[in-house]
Formats: C-alpha cells, sequence, structure tokens
C-alpha cells in the first residue's frame, strides 16, 4: 500500500465464476486499478456474509483512526449489496467512521447529502430489481413443471455413472479428482455412490445392503 494521507480501498463482487461473472471481474477490476488494494470475493447479492466486504471496511475504519482519508470504491452500486436495510446501514457505518463511498457507474460519493440520498434510491432500485429475478423464476419453474420438464441436474448416462463408481472404489482417489475427470460436481460423485450403498470410511470401501 503507498505512504499517502488519502487512502482509496476497492471492493469486487461477483455471484458465481462463470463466463459472464469472470467478465465482470475483469471489468471491475480495471476500473478500481487506481485503488491502494482491492478486496474481492464470489457471493450473492443478497447474502449479507461478506468476509472480504468486512475486511475491506475494518481496513478503513483502522487507516481512518490513523488520520488517513479513506475511500470505499466500488464498481456499481449493487457490487455492494441489493438488500436495502443493508445498504442503509452500510452507509450510516461508513460515514460515521468519515469513509467516504464512490460508485463509479453511478458516479455517487456518499460524502454529501445528496450523494446519499441518490445512494438510497438506487438502493431501492437494486432490492425491486432482485424481487423481480426472484418472481420470473419462480414463474419459470412453475411453467416448466407444468409442461412436464423434469428439473434439477440431467441425469447421468449408465456409463457415466459405472465411471464415477469405479473410480470412487479407487480409494486413493479423491473425490474433488473424480468429479473433474467426469466433469460433473462433487456433489454429483457423492449421489452416485450413495446410491449404489457404496461409502468411503476411514479409508475403506464399505457396501450398504440395500
Amino acid at each position: 500500500m503507498k505512504q499517502s494521507n488519502k487512502v482509496k480501498i476497492g471492493y469486487i463482487r461477483v455471484s458465481s465464476l462463470d463466463d459472464r461473472q469472470r467478465l465482470s471481474v475483469e471489468i471491475q477490476t480495471e476500473a478500481l486499478s487506481d485503488c491502494d488494494v482491492l478486496f474481492s470475493e464470489r457471493q450473492s447479492g443478497s447474502n449479507d456474509n461478506r468476509p472480504e466486504l468486512a475486511k475491506a471496511i475494518e481496513l478503513a475504519k483502522g487507516l481512518t483512526n490513523q488520520g488517513k482519508q479513506v475511500s470505499l470504491y466500488i464498481y456499481k452500486l449493487d457490487r455492494l449489496t441489493r438488500i436495502m436495510s443493508k445498504l442503509g446501514s452500510l452507509i450510516d457505518e461508513l460515514n460515521q467512521h468519515n469513509i467516504k463511498l464512490i460508485s463509479l457507474q453511478e458516479n455517487i460519493e456518499t460524502d454529501s447529502l445528496t450523494g446519499r440520498l441518490l445512494c438510497i434510491v438506487l438502493g431501492y432500485v437494486a432490492e425491486i430489481e432482485l424481487d423481480n429475478i426472484r418472481m420470473r423464476t419462480k414463474a419459470g419453474l412453475k411453467k416448466a413443471k407444468e409442461n412436464g420438464v423434469t428439473l434439477g441436474n440431467p441425469s447421468l448416462s449408465e456409463k457415466k455413472t459405472k465411471e464415477i463408481l469405479d473410480l470412487y472404489q479407487l480409494n486413493s482417489i479423491p473425490v474433488r479428482t473424480i468429479a473433474k475427470r467426469c466433469k460433473v460436481s462433487e456433489s454429483s460423485v457423492y449421489k452416485v455412490a450413495r446410491n449404489h450403498g457404496i461409502s468411503r470410511r476411514n479409508g475403506k470401501i464399505s457396501t450398504t445392503k440395500r
């Protein structure tokens, strides 16, 4: 971190690590490249448990206690949170410690009353958008069920299931490696083994009678 009286702390958040979100990480990282330190994490916008955000705020508080002028930079307001009550409490917390919040996309700075007001208004917009996403998802799932679409992950082929079982019974191969090799999730590996009454216990393979 540069030795300066003014410190810029950046915070990046994505919801997942698919191609679209990876692009989002790159965009956010480039936009916040002038920051002295960056915190990044993969978390849902509705999740209150944000370890990296907590670290960023804690660092900011510590620096302001040392007499530094600290600004917390985000790419867009919804990267901070999509929950209005959480946004309000975060802004209050930052203001109490003289930490300025700056959102680049909306051109918001919370060191003014106008900036804080705009922040709150856009926060409500973000929460409404989140509610709309939930409603569309729920409606889509209901429609799919009415049309006879099987929800959830597609069934594995017999060949793929046999491959997973064969590897799983080689106790020396970690489940993570099996999942990667078979191109499935770790939970799918465990599910296949469980459905066939096979488990790993104390380094040994055991078969449960079904």
